[in-house]
């Protein structure tokens, strides 16, 4: 397993590394890395069965051996074997490929194995994305899809304001709860040789409703009470982890991921990677005092975004920069932090499908801007040849 990364890519390879690069598929460039990390995971059989296969929505095992050019008696054990490493979707409905990232990255690494595949795999897709190649796509328009969930106890003071956000709202509307047995984001940090400066490995994410039901089946997480749930995200976030979640209402099906700014991809690509468009305004930002501030800096650690820095000894706090989280209130001995409400906050949507609505034309824009930017890398690489 461990060799495939230093032989040279078949043709069956090339071609999914070329279909994993498509930016509909939010794929990196076509490149060496890409190559090396498609042959780490598919054998030139596996590649050329996953070719086959449509992208994100299943189809049956005839549709999809034709399409790869195999009988389906030669199809069926590539993909089944490929769907019980979680590396494409197999189920009742058929077999679908995913996108790397977000996609196979999650479905791949959520179990918690240590195989050489998932190290290889979560060492070369960390520095893959590290590459920063998700800035071809944000940049144009906003595509508010996430968004940071409050804890109560900071806004208490604020009722007359809607609490729709806030966690316990979520945890009231659901029955079901789970645990992931890993966070993917670190335990791929800690593949690439990282270790998390905030949490454990162990601390996966947080599943509600439907989403926590089918966990301990797969093997991918373990079920808690209400209770259990509260008192961990309680302690997830008396550690500045930050509560992301999809921007749909608390009676949908959901997931919290407990984010770090030294691991998850997403704070990732807020703080580097122009990904501050994806998230929705929040309900609450914070407001700082200046006649209070000391400019003592230990807002600065807690935060996540980088919304706090010291600048020439003096405290600077940017606004476009808070997500509302509220991890720097605590920190500040002078209380001169506090939050207020957001004058730009839109409520979530009310389900994944109303979410799907209002984002698919920016999400089409972005691609759009994807392929702008690498035509014109093309275009320029093609004349300096020329140029040489």
């Amino acid at each position: 397993m461990l060799n495939r990364e230093v032989v040279p890519a078949d043709r069956y390879q090339q071609k999914l590394a070329r279909r994993f690069s498509s930016v509909w598929l939010i794929g990196p460039p076509m490149g060496d890395e890409l190559q090396e990390l498609i042959c780490h995971l598919f054998t030139p059989e596996e590649a050329r069965a996953v070719l086959g296969l449509p992208s994100y929505l299943p189809r049956k095992l005839p549709y999809v051996a034709s399409k790869a050019g195999l009988k389906p008696e030669e199809a069926l054990p590539l993909l089944e074997g490929l769907a019980q490493k979680r590396l494409i979707y197999g189920g009742a409905s058929g077999y679908s490929m995913l996108p790397l990232i977000p996609g196979v990255f999650e479905y791949f690494l959520m179990n918690g194995k240590e195989t050489p595949l998932h190290k290889g795999f979560g060492d070369k897709i960390t520095a893959l994305f590290g590459s920063g190649y998700v800035k071809d796509f944000l940049g144009w328009v906003k595509a508010p899809s996430i968004r940071n969930i409050p804890i109560q106890e900071h806004v208490e003071n604020e009722q007359t304001v809607a609490d729709a956000d806030l966690v316990e709202k979520l945890l009231a509307a659901h029955e079901t709860f789970a645990v992931l047995n890993v966070c993917q984001c670190r335990q791929s940090v800690a593949f690439a040789g990282g270790t998390c400066k905030r949490a454990k490995i162990e601390d996966g994410c947080l599943l509600f409703g439907a989403f926590a039901e089918g966990v301990v089946p797969q093997g991918t997480g373990y079920h808690v009470s209400r209770e259990e749930m509260r008192a961990i995200i309680r302690e997830r976030w008396e550690r500045n982890l930050v509560l992301l979640t999809a921007n749909v209402s608390h009676e949908s099906p959901n997931a919290i991921c407990t984010c770090c700014d030294c691991c998850c991809h997403g704070l990732e690509t807020i703080n580097h990677f122009g990904g501050m468009a994806l998230m929705a305004q929040p309900r609450f930002k914070v407001v700082v005092d200046a006649t209070a501030c000391t400019d003592c800096g230990r807002c600065l650690r807690p935060c996540n975004t980088k919304a706090h820095a010291i600048v020439k000894k003096e405290h600077h706090y940017d606004p476009t920069r808070c997500i509302g989280c509220a991890a720097c209130l605590s920190s500040c001995p002078e209380g001169a932090l506090s939050l207020e409400p957001n004058p730009l906050y839109n409520p979530p949507s009310d389900s994944f499908t109303r979410l799907f609505l209002r984002i698919a034309p920016k999400a089409l824009a972005f691609m759009a801007r994807a392929s702008l930017v690498r035509l014109k890398g093309r275009m320029n690489g093609a004349g300096k040849k020329e140029t040489a």
